[in-house]
């Protein structure tokens, strides 16, 4: 990527790329806050408008984000999970979790929605950038 890519648009979500890299460092933040809460048991509740609005302040933070800051805080948010399952015990992937609209109820469940996810915004910015 460039600086310049950063500015393209995806067309489906109105998101740049720069905003939709923001997204995906925030979003994995979120979900090691949500896995750590359910590991401790402690189930938290969002409902879509909650999170919708959580995700739109998230993503108007990144404006101006350069391209060294947007990896810096996708490496960041990726530490942090890589960190957190390390610290989890396979006993813990059984722990109830609570996601808005995910149909998954355990931490392990979540795993793959969670890729799924993540893989939708990378879809996204290969349509921003015109590449398949």
């Amino acid at each position: 990527l460039s600086e310049a890519d950063l500015e393209r648009i995806d067309d489906s979500s109105g998101w740049s790329v720069r905003a939709i890299l923001g997204h995906i460092a925030s979003t994995e933040l979120g979900e090691a806050f949500f896995i750590r809460a359910a590991a401790g048991n402690d189930t938290i509740h969002m409902d879509p408008e909650a999170r919708d609005g959580f995700n739109a302040d998230e993503v108007a933070k990144t404006a101006g984000w350069s391209l060294a800051r947007c990896r810096s805080e996708l490496e960041d948010a990726r530490a942090t999970l890589i960190e957190l399952f390390d610290e989890l015990s396979e006993d813990d992937l059984d722990r109830a979790i609570r996601w808005p609209e995910w149909p998954a109820r355990t931490i392990r469940t979540s795993i793959p929605y969670m890729l799924e996810h993540e893989d939708s915004h990378v879809d996204q910015i290969r349509n921003a950038l015109g590449r398949d």
